[in-house]
């Protein structure tokens, strides 16, 4: 007796890996068989006498001589160093707007002028910045938070002396204002300093070296933050060159397409021939 038989054909899922790395909030990739070697030795790249976007210089695997590129700078994006100098200015300047901000109020409450910065904490700048400041670092974030109940009692201050000011008291107005220069104001002064010194030890970029064979370095990238060697689907994947994406010329001009999955960032997929596709610039970064 013949039985009827069914065969299950299973389709084969092609898949990718792909070694991810962040700059500033931007997730990019390449293929991991790429992928040489780590390191954060950038102390030991020497600048070379050569114009090239994003060339940093040279360094050393293994005693061979291999460029450096600075991904970011390459590409046309803010790095996360660009980034977070940009925010240690802000943040510097902030905290002098508030030193300021004090000694103007010491001098309205002692010569009897007007005091016409912020009263309340919500209309001050750096309030103003922090509503629309967004960072992936949840340290600086946490830090940030620690200045809510700080800088409301700080602002509130100026109406508390001024009032007292208007009834006669201004001695006991001072008094009040030399003990929170030093409790209020350096509290604030504190809460700056360690913003600032967390983005500066933050600052530690990493040197991506690209092979193209699994054994030879071909150049390395300065890149910002590693993150994970992430697998994708083929169907993940959408080209640099349809739909939308090939309206974008500088996106063509780097990167093969978008990996794209619900519960991850989208990931920038480059083609590291594309990103070195001036060979004079390794040439002469190699003689040096």
């Amino acid at each position: 007796m013949a039985m009827n038989q069914t065969t299950a054909v299973t389709k084969s899922v092609v898949t990718t890996q792909v070694f991810t790395f962040f700059i500033e909030d931007m997730m990019f990739g390449l293929n991991v068989e790429h992928v040489l070697m780590l390191g954060q030795d950038t102390a030991s790249i020497q600048k070379v006498p050569v114009d090239e976007r994003g060339l940093k210089g040279i360094t050393k695997y293994q005693g061979i001589v291999v460029p450096v590129l600075d991904f970011a700078h390459r590409v046309g994006v803010k790095s996360g160093i660009d980034s977070k100098s940009a925010t240690i200015e802000q943040l510097k300047a902030f905290e002098q707007e508030h030193i300021s901000w004090f000694e103007q109020l010491e001098n309205a409450i002692k010569t009897n002028t007007a005091f016409n910065l912020p009263t309340q904490s919500r209309t001050c700048a750096f309030s103003q910045w922090r509503e629309q400041f967004n960072t992936r670092d949840e340290t600086l974030a946490e830090l940030l938070t620690l200045f809510d109940d700080s800088h409301s009692a700080f602002h509130e201050l100026a109406d508390e002396v001024l009032t007292m000011r208007e009834s006669g008291q201004t001695e006991e107005a001072m008094a009040i204002l030399r003990q929170h220069r030093s409790s209020s104001l350096q509290r604030m002064k504190t809460l700056f300093s360690r913003a600032i010194d967390h983005l500066k030890g933050a600052m530690r970029p990493v040197l991506l070296f690209v092979t193209d064979d699994g054994k030879t370095p071909r150049f390395a990238l300065l890149i910002d933050e590693i993150n994970d060697v992430v697998t994708y689907a083929e169907d993940e994947f959408q080209a640099s060159d349809a739909g939308s994406l090939s309206q974008l010329s500088e996106i063509a001009k780097v990167l093969d397409g978008i990996y794209t999955r619900q519960d991850k960032p989208d990931c920038l997929y480059f083609d590291i021939d594309k990103l070195v596709d001036e060979p004079k610039m390794l040439v002469s970064a190699e003689a040096i």
